[in-house]
């Protein structure tokens, strides 16, 4: 009886050793993959900032691609009325546009007629449009923006928490609870590289203009549209070499401070010869415009432009008077050139130089104290990096660029990497 009851006795330690080094198996088990839950979490936290980011990035050259359109479409529809103007009062007459340049010239030289001359309240209908895309960029984009990097060690930190008590405390373990202090968790943070990862840089930057000139670039409408027509036969045996000439030319421009600036003219050169100068080409505007903007108009300094007034001017005397590279036609449309307000490029978000090609660690350190007093802990590391897809089309802002790091992409992913031991 007496080695029976020691026998017992020794089974119900055992049982009881054996079920508290059970528990205490599970209690591990369970903050390990707590731990590494809330490390990946984290890192995907950091993903999914970054790749937001990278589309508000996105979404703000958008909008001011969209606004060079509306610039060269309202510059575009008062062109067409200076042309219709020109046209209604035949002056070039379109027959003679038609001799000497083709019909298909003469024909889209009175379609213009086709449009009426209201361009005042088209040119409203395009302001108000340029300015809700600007409202995006500055007002809603920006504020996002910034709201995002105020948040985003709260949003992580919210995270890790979160995850924490969802697998610790669910997991029947001897702990339960909902909050870190009922569980017993401490967490001490060993490596954070997300600190000054993301930094706001003003879009007034070549870099910022060269992605946005490469977008453009993409569109005819938007590039250099400089043509020059010639009429076949010789028009003067004293000049064999030179003709009559139209001149479509028209173009969008982006400044150093990020303002626009967009032309569009037409204008008919017809031959001419004299003693004193030779063979010249007279200028007769058809169509003109000129629109650009201006961070206020309260500073812009108006030039008034004379227009010359050929009745009391010969006009080669008068060209020889002008810079080298100004028309007649450009000074007509400088002299009716419209101006609107504009905040510019404005900000976007760019990643800190010294994080550049380099993927963004993160390693957690989680200790819980039970019930006995011990502490159990685990260590847990992941990091947030760059991945492209292998056979992505974009072609934002360079084909090239899909394969660089950077915040003009949403290719950031995350994933758990072994732990930093050396550190």
């Amino acid at each position: 009886m007496l080695l029976g009851l020691v026998l017992c006795g020794a089974g119900v330690l055992a049982w009881g050793l054996m079920l508290e080094l059970g528990r205490r198996v599970h209690d591990q088990s369970s903050l390990h993959r707590a731990t590494d839950a809330a490390a990946y979490s984290a890192a995907l936290i950091q993903a999914r900032a970054l790749n937001l980011h990278a589309s508000l990035n996105r979404a703000q050259i958008a909008h001011q691609l969209g606004m060079a359109h509306i610039i060269a479409v309202a510059t575009a529809t008062q062109y067409r009325a200076k042309l219709a103007r020109q046209a209604r009062i035949r002056n070039p007459p379109p027959s003679l546009i038609g001799a000497f340049f083709g019909p298909q010239h003469a024909q889209a030289y009175t379609a213009a007629l086709s449009g009426g001359f209201e361009e005042i309240r088209s040119l409203q209908t395009f302001r108000d449009s340029f300015l809700r895309h600007e409202r995006q960029v500055h007002r809603v984009l920006n504020q996002v923006r910034e709201l995002q990097i105020k948040d985003f060690e709260r949003q992580r930190e919210q995270a890790i928490h979160r995850v924490l008590i969802a697998n610790v405390g669910r997991s029947g373990g001897a702990m339960s609870g909902d909050t870190l202090q009922q569980l017993g968790l401490s967490i001490a943070m060993l490596l954070d590289e997300s600190t000054g990862l993301v930094t706001q840089r003003s879009a007034n930057t070549p870099l910022w203009r060269n992605f946005l000139s490469s977008l453009v670039e993409q569109h005819d409408f938007l590039t250099e549209r400089h043509r020059t027509y010639r009429n076949v036969w010789m028009i003067n045996p004293r000049c064999p070499f030179k003709r009559h000439e139209l001149r479509r030319r028209g173009r969008l421009q982006i400044s150093h401070d990020g303002q626009w600036r967009s032309e569009e003219s037409l204008s008919f050169h017809a031959l001419r010869y004299n003693k004193i100068v030779g063979c010249y080409h007279r200028e007769y505007p058809m169509g003109w415009a000129a629109l650009s903007t201006q961070s206020s108009l309260q500073n812009l300094d108006k030039v008034d432009i004379d227009l010359p007034n050929f009745s009391r001017q010969v006009f080669w005397r008068w060209e020889r008077t002008q810079r080298r590279g100004t028309s007649l036609t450009q000074l007509f449309g400088r002299s009716a050139e419209t101006t609107w307000t504009s905040k510019g490029l404005g900000r976007y978000a760019a990643l800190s130089t010294d994080r550049e090609n380099k993927p963004i660690r993160i390693s957690l350190e989680v200790s819980q104290r039970r019930r006995d007093r011990s502490v159990i802990r685990s260590v847990a590391t992941a990091q947030t990096y760059f991945f492209p897809p292998a056979r992505s089309t974009s072609r934002f802002p360079y084909r090239a660029s899909r394969n660089i790091p950077s915040l003009f992409n949403p290719y950031w992913r995350a994933t758990l990497i072994p732990n930093l031991t050396a550190q």
